[in-house]
């Protein structure tokens, strides 16, 4: 239990340590009951500002209830990012098996990999929601561009109404790159490829993410 704890503290100051004892002893659990806990509290936080958008969205219909609406929205982006982890566990493992970069990496390895990382992209979500009742407040929100408050190409689109472009857009903000740098940290550690081969298949993997992540947000919020 120690040693899981420790992993998780170094994946925000030293990921490379984290990674390497994964690659020994791949422990998932622990790592695991935190990204869910922490989705939880993250769908907590935003709460207010999910139900103002929701209610938006439905105040004509008379059998509308935001408070079942909210816990289904929470437990869909729950359920969305634990089954995106399960996914994407084997895909690594059997590429990287069939490409001979190791023999040694198993489902158990890339499972352990992927949850670490992931952690890192939830705290950025609840960096951005701690700072906006800063800039916003409920009432001023309209729209789920109103939420994303950390510096990203969505605050260079101008006037764009197109809320698909700007929701993708706000995924490429100032911390984006500290998921992208732990992420190919993993895969080098992992596996033993170039940085630069680690880092296109960190961007790879997050363009499909946030792709996914964005079509799910406007499948909520389509305005």
């Amino acid at each position: 239990m120690k040693e899981s704890w420790q992993n998780l503290i170094d994946l925000v100051g030293n990921p490379s340590a984290t990674f390497e004892r994964l690659k020994s002893n791949p422990k998932w659990i622990l790592a695991f009951v935190v990204f869910c806990l922490f989705s939880i509290l993250l769908g907590w936080a935003n709460a207010p500002y999910t139900q103002k958008l929701l209610y938006q969205q439905n105040a004509n219909q008379d059998e509308f209830n935001n408070t079942i609406s909210l816990i289904s929205v929470i437990a869909s982006a729950l359920v969305i990012a634990l089954l995106w982890d399960i996914m994407l566990s084997p895909i690594l493992t059997i590429v990287a098996k069939v490409s001979k970069l190791s023999k040694e990496l198993t489902f158990k390895h890339a499972y352990a990999g992927v949850v670490h990382t992931s952690l890192v992209r939830l705290l950025i979500f609840l960096v951005n929601i701690g700072v906006v009742p800063i800039f916003r407040s409920v009432e001023s929100v309209n729209k789920v561009i109103d939420v994303r408050i950390l510096p990203g190409l969505h605050h260079l689109a101008g006037s764009s109404e197109n809320a698909s472009l700007l929701i993708f857009l706000s995924y490429v903000n100032v911390l984006s790159i500290w998921y992208l740098i732990v992420l190919a940290v993993a895969i080098t550690t992992f596996v033993e490829v170039k940085k630069t081969t680690a880092y296109f298949v960190s961007i790879v993997i997050w363009f499909i993410r946030i792709i996914a992540e964005t079509l799910f947000v406007v499948n909520y919020f389509p305005s």
